[in-house]
């Protein structure tokens, strides 16, 4: 085999076209190594098996003691995902990604997500009511986070019930007088 030679100094030797042609040189797969470990799955359902509120205990100056009830930090996918060093959409691509049979690459981790997604929504409900989060927050999450939509059903119907029909309008010109018009004219 013949020297390598660095690119411009830095990075990946560049490789003559008789090593390119050796069979000894194998390629590599290309990217950064993925980052999934298998003990993902049980960190996301705990850090998202949190209570909406957290108690604590106070003294004021006299020393007396009173229990404060504070919202804990609401749990968000983003959140979880910025902890362990990647990003949403990574979190996303590891519960959906399939095997070529078609069977979860990751099922634990999915199933755990899934869960995740039930978790987060049993929280909001549960610290609204409680009032450890604002409604104003609650209807936002809600609507953008976890996906609940406001929906009118509207049915429109005749008299009766009945289905509504060919409508005939009648067009009348009055006069400044009060008197009906005559379109004839």
């Amino acid at each position: 085999m013949t020297e390598h030679k660095p690119i411009r100094g830095r990075g990946r030797p560049r490789l003559s076209e008789a090593d390119k042609q050796d069979s000894a040189v194998v390629k590599k797969r290309q990217g950064r190594p993925p980052k999934f470990r298998d003990e993902f799955a049980d960190m996301l359902l705990d850090f998202f098996s949190q209570p909406p509120t957290k108690e604590i205990t106070v003294r004021d100056k006299s020393g007396n003691e009173t229990v404060q009830i504070l919202p804990n930090t609401f749990p968000t996918l983003a959140r979880f995902a910025t902890n362990i060093g990647v990003t949403r959409e990574t979190l996303h691509d590891w519960a959906t990604a399939k095997n070529p049979d078609g069977s979860h690459k990751h099922a634990n981790f999915s199933y755990s997500y899934k869960k995740a997604k039930d978790l987060q929504e049993a929280n909001l409900v549960e610290g609204t009511i409680s009032g450890a989060y604002n409604s104003t927050f609650a209807i936002f999450t809600a609507k953008n986070v976890l996906g609940w939509r406001d929906k009118v059903d509207q049915e429109i119907t005749g008299k009766d019930g009945a289905p509504l029909g060919p409508v005939s309008i009648a067009v009348q010109f009055i006069n400044p007088d009060g008197s009906v018009a005559s379109i004839d004219s």
